[in-house]
């Protein structure tokens, strides 16, 4: 973009502003644009026409939000079996207004019949005869992805039950080649400025590339509204960093849409201007403060430590899980990702290594932040 200023001439200026007055600096009252003005993007060649921002709705959707982000001009929306009763909330909202949105759901399960099962559910949950997309949720290895899965998944688009189907995963490096040889429509990948490039461009060039749509997940990595001493979560109404992290990930024209997940009426409402505005400098400074203060703290999915663990933690999902408490206040999500681990990992305690083999090479402090997990967790 135009507006974009690059990375490296950025840091070269040597600008450490605290993250504080540059945010006391932006206009909160910027005045909304109404829906029409709303720009909206391909999906890789899928023909569908989505929001650059969409709405992750999560395991609690409230209904109201909801409501206020279709008036909006929010065209997509994601859900999941997994997510407990979402399915069941967003159908009421949705009711009669089936033609107005895209919907994405998920199979977290991997047999044929499941995947089959779960997609009659998901249809009858949700109201419809069909959904827009249809992923397997969170596949990062390909052993994740079974061939009757991948059976299944084709059934339900040749069926009708789903228009286009693809995957999510933390892990786009380890997936890509597998994507483009199954041949799926759309991916669902972490996205962000503290995870994307260079851990992930590549990747989403090839997608990119060959006409695969690329969703983008947790794009808004706290950047502020956190106290990062005891990770307490402040109300996210004046969170004007989430902002400047939405515009970073809409800058990269080969991004369809995001799913953030919408906390308040305000913070929907600032997030969808995201759309609507240019990445500035400012924004730049913003994220680029940001980014220095969460290293120590926040695992950048590059997985440039698989493996290295003697004892065999999975250090990167670990780390992913505890940042879904630290730094998305959802301990909830935390603790069932955690508990779906094997119990022999479940019982590892990195507390009782004196020093830890793994160096995170983006300065991640990996033995504490494994304690961490593991006291919170277990």
């Amino acid at each position: 973009m135009k507006d974009k200023p690059s990375r490296r001439k950025f840091l070269q200026t040597g600008l450490m502003l605290p993250a504080a007055g540059i945010i006391a600096s932006r206009n909160l009252k910027a005045s909304f644009p109404p829906p029409a003005e709303i720009p909206y993007r391909n999906l890789g060649k899928t023909g569908l026409k989505v929001s650059g921002i969409g709405f992750g709705i999560g395991f609690e959707p409230k209904p109201e939000l909801i409501e206020r982000a279709l008036e909006l001009g929010v065209n997509y929306f994601d859900t999941s079996r997994v997510y407990g009763d979402s399915e069941k909330i967003f159908e009421t909202v949705i009711r009669g207004k089936r033609n107005k949105l895209l919907i994405s759901t998920k199979t977290g399960r991997n047999t044929k019949a499941d995947v089959l099962e779960d997609i009659d559910t998901s249809l009858k949950t949700l109201g419809t005869d069909h959904v827009d997309i249809y992923h397997m949720h969170a596949r990062d290895r390909l052993d994740r992805v079974s061939d009757e899965a991948l059976e299944a998944m084709y059934m339900v688009k040749e069926q009708g039950k789903a228009r286009f189907i693809g995957l999510s995963t933390h892990d786009p490096n380890a997936m890509v080649e597998h994507i483009l040889r199954w041949k799926l429509d759309v991916v669902q990948t972490s996205y962000s400025y503290a995870i994307g490039a260079p851990f992930r461009d590549a990747a989403i060039d090839k997608l990119h590339a060959a006409g695969v749509g690329v969703i983008a997940m947790k794009v808004v990595i706290a950047v502020t509204g956190l106290n990062l001493k005891d990770f307490s979560i402040k109300p996210r109404v004046s969170d004007e960093g989430c902002v400047s992290a939405l515009k970073w990930v809409l800058s990269n024209p080969k991004i369809g849409t995001t799913v953030p997940h919408h906390d308040t009426l305000e913070h929907l409402e600032m997030n969808v201007r995201a759309m609507t505005e240019p990445y500035t400098v400012e924004d730049e400074k913003l994220l680029y403060v940001r980014n220095e203060q969460i290293r120590p703290f926040y695992c950048r999915m590059c997985y440039e430590c698989k493996g290295q663990c003697p004892k065999g933690v999975p250090v990167t999902d670990e780390l992913r899980f505890l940042a879904y408490n630290d730094f998305g206040g959802d301990l909830r999500q935390a603790q069932r990702s955690f508990g779906e681990l094997p119990r022999d990992i479940r019982n590892m305690r990195c507390s009782d290594c004196s020093t830890c083999s793994v160096q995170c090479p983006n300065g991640v402090n990996v033995r504490d932040r494994l304690i961490r997990a593991q006291e919170l967790l277990a």
